[in-house]
């Protein structure tokens, strides 16, 4: 799979849950990326439990490393530079 798919696979997933959520891509290479969650806290632990399993997945079974990275959007503001 190609990492730009796992990313807006992931992407995705997490909008689902967090329609508000501001969502910054950092994408490293061909295999590594970083994806920036920037939701209400209270969403967080949704995030973490849907998309765990499936960057566990990408990193052992396709060589992929996507990181996922959730911050409380009240007290963590994401930069306005997309990354």
């Amino acid at each position: 799979m190609p990492i730009e798919d796992a990313i807006a696979d992931l992407a995705d997933r997490i909008k689902k849950i967090s329609p508000n959520a501001v969502v910054k891509i950092k994408k490293r290479n061909a295999e590594e990326a970083s994806i920036r969650v920037y939701a209400p806290a209270d969403h967080e632990t949704a995030i973490k439990e849907e998309v765990q399993p499936i960057t566990l997945s990408l990193l052992t079974g396709e060589g992929l490393d996507v990181q996922v990275l959730v911050y409380d959007i009240a007290t963590s503001l994401p930069q306005e530079a997309t990354e």
